[in-house]
């Protein structure tokens, strides 16, 4: 494995803010020198926090087989002022399909079922007055061509824990299409929490402990868990809003997890583990055999949609192939690519759910410059 990379872990930096809910304002000393990568990195965002005001956030950018940058910066709530550090762990939303997707394809390999096997043949006891139900496959889970609706409501202040949340959500359905299974893209978190029950009928596990033994554990992503109750009490932060009449932020009272929603929502992370994540499954993505299913998830899955694959979205910068996707929740949003030409990856969680167009205006121009750097200068990236 190549290590010509530094990690770098930074816990803390300058800043001053005020912690009270009704007038919080984010007011990050910025560095007057912006000269090398890190700071350039720096700048874009603290720029963007001052910005859209917001409470903290955790980036980590990823190239070859190291971290190469990963810090926190904020605070984890505006309570306490407890700072963000690389460890800190945030609700992470849809990032958390990219993981269902490739538990999913790891079933797959392992010859449990195939992308061509039908719902109802592995869930026969799914209650249904369509009969266009028989006809959802894993793939139209998988790229969203399932024709199910979207939930409207998560109901994340059940907070349900028992083992069999998910299981009793599933089968208390009286599932009802919105179109035919492979007509059109459609995105559906209900698709992806009957996916992660079809990975608990076929592994024989809950969808939690298969994850985290199968998927989380392996790529060294110990702190992390689908499952909120588990998370030590040190790492978390809280979820912020914004008042419609006074733009006050403020911490909401439900962080937003249900069991029931794990598929689909509830992978609790942090940007250091994310990182991780990111280094394995490029490499799992180098191997060249030419049955390696994984490839399979970033290509294009659905011809009038070129912009999903298996669970991942698809993009491009600087004509660069982007894989990854958005995530957004009550109080949070995040956003993970990777560009598997070059090897590189970024992860971005925040506290906040407002103003979300931020993500990609930290994110793009990060790594139009991690881009530039390694391509056109050929510089080796260290701190």
């Amino acid at each position: 494995m190549k290590n010509t990379f530094s990690i770098l872990v930074i816990f803390s930096f300058p800043f001053f803010q005020s912690c009270s809910t009704s007038s919080f304002k984010q007011n990050i000393e910025a560095n007057p020198s912006v000269i090398g990568f890190f700071e350039k990195v720096d700048s874009v965002v603290e720029n963007k926090m001052n910005q859209y005001n917001i409470p903290g956030l955790s980036i980590g950018l990823v190239r070859n087989d190291s971290i190469i940058y990963n810090k926190g910066y904020g605070v984890r709530s505006i309570k306490t002022g407890n700072l963000v550090t690389e460890n800190t762990i945030f609700h992470t939303a849809s990032i958390s399909k990219l993981f269902t997707s490739v538990a999913t394809i790891k079933l797959i390999e392992q010859n449990k079922m195939t992308i061509d096997d039908k719902l109802v043949d592995i869930l026969p006891e799914l209650k249904h007055d369509d009969k266009r139900v028989n006809y959802i496959t894993i793939k139209n889970l998988l790229n969203h061509t399932s024709g199910l609706p979207d939930i409207r409501n998560y109901h994340w202040d059940n907070n349900n824990q028992s083992n069999n949340s998910l299981k009793e959500f599933v089968l208390g359905l009286n599932l009802k299409l919105d179109s035919k299974p492979s007509s059109e893209y459609q995105y559906s978190n209900l698709a992806y929490d009957i996916l992660g029950y079809v990975i608990e009928k076929v592994s024989g596990d809950t969808f939690d402990d298969f994850l985290k033994e199968n998927i989380l554990n392996k790529s060294d992503m110990y702190s992390s868990d689908f499952r909120f109750f588990k998370i030590h009490d040190s790492l978390k932060t809280s979820p912020h809003s914004k008042r419609w009449v006074t733009k006050n932020i403020y911490v909401r009272k439900t962080y937003p997890y249900t069991r029931e929603h794990a598929p689909s929502s509830t992978l609790n992370s942090s940007s250091k583990d994310l990182s991780k994540w990111m280094i394995s499954f490029l490499q799992t993505l180098d191997d060249d055999d030419l049955n390696n299913k994984y490839l399979t998830m970033i290509e294009p899955s659905f011809n009038p949609n070129p912009y999903i694959g298996f669970g991942f979205q698809l993009s491009d910068i600087n004509s660069k192939k982007t894989i990854g996707h958005y995530g957004g929740d009550k109080g949070f949003r995040s956003y993970l690519i990777m560009i598997p030409e070059e090897r590189i990856g970024l992860v971005l969680l925040v506290n906040c759910d407002y103003d979300e167009d931020f993500r990609q205006e930290i994110i793009h121009p990060i790594a139009k410059l991690m881009l530039t750097t390694y391509l056109k200068n050929s510089e080796v990236i260290t701190k």
